[in-house]
This record gives C-alpha cells, sequence and structure tokens, in this order.
C-alpha cells in the first residue's frame, strides 16, 4: 500500500509521521492486506486563521483509494487537539470500511435452508 502524507502549518518530524502511519496504516491494514495497489493520502493542516477562542484547530483528511473498486473512501474530521483530531478520524475510517465490508454484509442475510426440518411426507417421498 502506498502512503502520502501532506502537511500544511505544521512542522513535519519523524515522530509526527511515525504517529501517523501507525494510527492510519494499523486501522486500515486489515482490510488491504492483499491489496498492494491500494493509495492511501493522509493531510493534517492547522487552521491558520484566528479563531475567536484564540487556539489552534487541527483538520486531518484521510483519503484511501483501493484497487479493485471504483468507490473512494474519504474523512476528514477537525479538533483543538491534534491527537484528538487524528483518533477521530482513525474511528471514522474503521466506521467507513466495517459498513463496507462484504462480510459484514453478508452476515445478515438469513439462508433459508437454516433449521429447516423436511415433513413426514417429504421424508417418506425420499425413502
Amino acid at each position: 500500500m502506498q502512503t502520502d502524507i501532506y502537511y500544511r502549518d505544521i512542522t513535519k518530524s519523524d515522530n509526527l509521521e511515525d504517529y501517523l502511519l501507525e494510527k492510519v496504516e494499523g486501522a486500515v491494514q486489515l482490510f488491504f492486506k492483499y491489496d498492494s495497489d491500494a493509495h492511501l493520502t493522509v493531510r493534517v493542516e492547522q487552521e491558520r486563521h484566528r479563531s475567536q477562542t484564540r487556539k489552534p484547530s487541527y483538520t486531518c483528511e484521510v483519503i484511501l483509494k483501493p484497487s479493485r473498486s471504483r468507490n473512494i473512501i474519504k474523512v476528514r474530521k477537525t479538533d483543538e487537539r491534534f491527537r484528538a483530531c487524528v483518533a477521530k478520524t482513525v474511528a471514522a475510517l474503521k466506521t467507513q470500511l466495517e459498513r463496507r465490508s462484504s462480510k459484514k454484509a453478508q452476515h445478515h442475510r438469513r439462508d433459508p435452508m437454516i433449521g429447516y426440518w423436511p415433513t413426514v411426507e417429504e421424508e417418506q417421498a425420499v425413502a
């Protein structure tokens, strides 16, 4: 899986990059274990404009492009704390992936033959 990280108004450091890779790739790793051509883009930015509270605001955006599907998964969250912003984004990304999971979609289907017991006439017709 190819991962790109873009920073805007945030000082890039190795610790920050490792933290983002660990959190985001860790959330996506199980879903895209066999999809080596998937493309993951992470954008992190600090709001430059002054707010009334004079505290910085962080935005984290994750765009995931699977190679086998045309659907793009995009999640964007904002918070006043950087780690909370990343945690919200990762949680929302996991939720999106669980909704799109084919295993989960098939889970609620019910096989009509489960719990089926043949009647006495049907057993006698077979025998």
